[in-house]
C-alpha cells in the first residue's frame, strides 16, 4: 500500500515553491508535551497505515500549520491555548 497521498492529489506548487530552499526550526517540548505528540503521531500513523519516521513527523507539523493557517476553527483553538499559557 503506497503511503501518503499521490504527488498529484495536493495542491499544485509553482517552480518557485517547490525549490525554495527549507528552514528547520527547533522545539522545546516539555516532556509530557512530547509525550503526547508521539502518542498521537501513532494513533495518526494506524489511521494513514505507516510507519512513523522523521518524514511522516514532519508531514504531521506541516499539516497542523496548513490546518491552523487555514482552517478558523483550529486557529480560534490554538489562540485559546495560547492564551490560557499566560495566565
Amino acid at each position: 500500500m503506497p503511503y501518503g497521498p499521490s504527488p498529484s492529489d495536493g495542491p499544485r506548487r509553482s517552480f518557485r515553491e517547490a525549490h525554495a530552499k527549507r528552514v528547520r526550526i527547533m522545539v522545546e517540548l516539555t516532556p509530557a508535551d512530547y509525550e503526547v505528540l508521539k502518542r498521537w503521531l501513532a494513533r495518526a500513523g494506524e489511521e494513514l497505515d505507516q510507519p512513523v519516521s522523521d518524514t511522516t513527523r514532519t508531514r504531521a507539523i506541516r499539516a497542523m500549520i496548513r490546518a491552523t493557517a487555514t482552517d478558523q476553527i483550529v486557529n480560534d483553538t490554538v489562540l485559546g491555548l495560547m492564551r490560557a499559557e499566560q495566565r
